[in-house]
C-alpha cells in the first residue's frame, strides 16, 4: 500500500547571492543552481522519523522507524511526493542509494542480503556462489549495482541479478562507487584506484574518495579536496572546501567550507552557499539538494532544497 501525505513547502525561495571568487575555466559548461525552495518531504503517521540518505533526478529515498513496532521502513519519493513504502518487520533494512530511473538498492542487516527495487518490484540480489553475507550499496544510471559479497566487491549488471568480482579485487579492498562506464572506484594498502570492467588499474594515488557520480569522483589527497575524472586526473583543490559529500555528473561538487556551511562548487573557485539547517546527502544532476533536517533520531525530517528554476 502506498502511503502519501502533502509536501510543505517551509520557506518561499531562498534567493542566495554567491559570493564568487573570480571564475577558472571550467570543462563543464552547466552552470550550477544558485537558490533553491526549502521543502520537507512527506512522511506517513506511523513512522517515527526518515532522512534521506539519496537523491537522482526525480527520485529520492529515505530511511526511518516507526513509532510502535520492532522493524525499519524505506520510503520513495518522486517528484516531492512519496510513491512507496517499502516495510520491514524485526529486520533492520537500510536503502543506500537511488539512480534517477528511480532503482533504489538496499542491504539487510539482522538477516545480511541485498535486494534492489525497481518501479514496485522487490528483487534480491544473491552473492558469489556459496556465499550469503551480501550488502548492496551504490548503483549507476545505467543500474549497475555495486556491492559485496562476504567482504569482496561485486557488480550485478543492469540487466542480471547474477553478480562478477571486480576484477583484481579480494576483502582487503574497500569498494565505494561504480561510475556510469561501470568502472569501480576502489582502495586498497596500494592506494585508490578506478578499476575497469576490463581489469584496467587508474592509480587515484594515496586519496580518501568520498563520492562518486556520473564519471567523477571527489575526496581528499594531500588534505585538499579534489575531483577525479575517469582518467585518474585531479582537478585543482576547491578553494576554502574541507570535506566533500557529494558530487554530480556535472562534476559540481556539494561540500563543507573550512568555516562550516554547505556549499555548492560549481567549479574549484567558484561556489554558492546553500541554505543552512540540514545534513545534506546528494546532489541531483538538477541541482536539487537533498538530506535531513534535524538532530534528535527520533524526529528526523526528510528534506529537499528544490532549486529555483530547475527541472526535475
Amino acid at each position: 500500500m502506498v502511503l502519501t501525505g502533502g509536501w510543505r513547502v517551509l520557506a518561499g525561495a531562498l534567493l542566495l547571492s554567491a559570493g564568487l571568487v573570480a571564475p577558472a575555466a571550467s570543462a563543464d559548461p552547466v552552470a550550477a543552481c544558485t537558490s533553491w525552495n526549502f521543502v520537507e518531504l512527506p512522511v506517513p503517521p506511523a513512522v517515527q522519523s526518515s532522512g534521506v540518505v539519496a537523491g537522482a533526478g526525480s527520485f529520492a529515498v529515505g530511511n526511518g522507524s516507526f513509532w510502535s513496532m520492532d522493524g525499519t521502513t524505506v520510503l520513495v519519493w518522486k517528484d516531492g511526493q512519496q510513491v512507496d513504502q517499502l516495510s520491514f518487520f524485526r529486520n533492520v533494512v537500510r536503502a543506500h542509494d537511488v539512480n534517477s530511473s528511480g532503482v533504489v538498492v538496499l542491504s539487510a542487516y539482522t538477516f545480511p542480503s541485498a535486494s534492489q527495487w525497481k518501479a514496485g518490484v522487490y528483487e534480491s540480489l544473491p552473492g558469489l556462489p556459496g556465499e550469503y553475507r551480501v550488502e548492496a550499496f551504490d548503483v549507476n544510471e545505467r543500474g549497475d549495482v555495486l556491492g559485496r559479497s562476504d567482504g569482496k566487491p561485486v557488480v550485478w549488471p543492469a540487466d542480471s541479478a547474477v553478480p562478477y568480482q571486480v576484477p583484481g579485487t579480494d576483502a582487503s579492498w574497500t569498494a565505494v562507487g561504480i561510475a556510469d562506464d561501470g568502472s569501480v572506484l576502489a582502495s586498497s594498502s596500494t592506494g585508490a584506484h578506478w578499476i575497469r570492467p576490463s581489469g584496467a588499474l587508474v592509480p587515484l594515488g594515496e586519496a580518501e574518495v568520498r563520492a562518486v557520480r556520473g564519471n567523477y569522483a571527489v575526496g581528499v589527497t594531500d588534505s585538499k579536496v579534489v575531483r577525479w575524472d575517469l582518467s585518474g586526473a585531479a582537478s585543482e583543490s576547491f578553494a576554502f572546501a574541507s570535506r566533500a559529500l557529494a558530487v554530480n555528473s556535472h562534476g559540481h561538487l556539494l561540500g563543507a567550507a573550512a568555516w562550516g556551511d554547505t556549499q555548492v562548487w560549481e567549479t574549484p573557485q567558484r561556489s554558492v552557499p546553500v541554505p543552512a539547517g540540514g545534513t545534506f546527502a546528494s546532489l541531483t544532476d538538477e541541482g536539487d539538494v537533498y538530506g535531513t533536517l534535524g538532530a534528535d533520531p527520533r524526529t528526523l525530517v526528510p528534506l529537499l532544497l528544490d532549486c529555483a528554476g530547475g527541472a526535475r
